[in-house]
């Protein structure tokens, strides 16, 4: 039985010049296994704004981390999470300009050095939500009897578009979804 947690969504913002982010977090859950007792699952995200600035042909860092906090409350003789990061779409995970252009999310990485992608890393692995090939796993965990566990991951993001050089110079935005599954 598995259960998960709609957790965040992460709006990018992407330009040659500037560009800005907003985080806003959703909710809903779902029963978990009856191992456990009065349990939920949350997770929230900071900060509320990031830019990337686009360098043509070559990669951008963004302006600051994304600091994550997932938490686990009640008692769980065993409980295993996991959370992901991903864009609906491999293929358009960023649009913007005029004639409109897209970022695919191959060109989008993540890192987190507390977490799986201790290196960056491109969204294109398929996870349990999200679009085909267009995930990151930010971290799993697995622990005997729990009781209120909570971690604070840092996602770093960076844009890499090297392969992509005849993109042009222009607004972007997409949006990247926080998702946290227990089971």
């Amino acid at each position: 039985m598995r259960s998960y947690i709609l957790a965040g969504l992460l709006m990018l913002t992407l330009t040659a010049k500037s560009g800005t982010a907003q985080v806003i977090r959703i909710g809903g859950m779902r029963p978990r296994p009856q191992l456990t007792v009065g349990d939920t699952l949350t997770v929230s995200a900071s900060p509320s704004v990031v830019s990337i600035t686009l360098v043509p042909k070559g990669t951008a860092v963004a302006s600051s981390p994304v600091t994550i906090t997932t938490s686990s409350s009640g008692l769980s003789l065993f409980s295993s999470f996991a959370l992901y990061a991903y864009f609906a779409s491999a293929s358009t995970a960023l649009s913007g300009g005029s004639p409109v252009s897209y970022i695919p999310s191959s060109a989008v990485y993540g890192q987190c050095t507390t977490g799986t992608p201790t290196t960056y890393t491109s969204f294109t692995s398929t996870e349990p939500f999200g679009g085909a090939g267009a995930g990151l796993q930010v971290f799993s965990q697995t622990a005997l009897l729990t009781l209120n566990v909570s971690r604070t991951d840092v996602l770093s993001l960076e844009i890499n578009l090297s392969r992509l050089p005849q993109h042009p110079a222009a607004t972007h935005t997409g949006s990247i979804f926080l998702e946290a599954q227990a089971f």
